[in-house]
């Protein structure tokens, strides 16, 4: 079982290789084969690593210049809480069937995993503030006036 130092470190390398480059490969590599997304985003349908993966490509396909800053990294043993800035241009479209509004967007979301024994991602926990960045992309309409 990793450390919680050595847990932090895979967490930091995950958001700055598979957000910030956009190296899908490495998800593949560090998720587990019966890995558990816990909070699929809408049009994912499953929780299996599959959707974990159909979810980290649309996300990336949603922002060309996506960024994810990690602003707080908390570790318990196996389990590592983030909470994080998410920031980039809706260039790609924020939520399946919305056409992009060429909006930015810059969020904040808490994220939970649970590492397993070799240091390898085996569940998942997500709320990101989908609300806010839908009205920085003005699709939300605002109180009657």
């Amino acid at each position: 079982m990793p450390t919680s130092e050595e847990a932090k470190e895979i967490s930091r390398n995950f958001i700055d290789e598979v957000f910030n480059k956009r190296n899908l490969k490495h998800a593949e590599e560090i998720l587990t084969d019966v890995f558990v997304e816990h909070s699929p985003p809408p049009g994912v349908m499953g929780n299996d690593r599959a959707a974990a993966m159909a979810g980290f490509q649309m996300f990336l396909d949603s922002s060309d210049d996506l960024r994810v800053e990690i602003m707080e990294l908390i570790s318990d043993g196996n389990r590592v809480a983030i909470r994080g800035r998410y920031s980039g241009t809706d260039t790609g479209g924020f939520a399946p069937g919305v056409p992009p509004t060429g909006k930015r967007f810059d969020i904040e979301g808490i994220d939970v995993a649970v590492l397993d024994d070799e240091g390898r991602f085996a569940e998942h926990y997500g709320i990101p503030d989908a609300m806010t960045a839908m009205a920085q992309l003005g699709m939300l309409e605002g109180p009657p006036a």
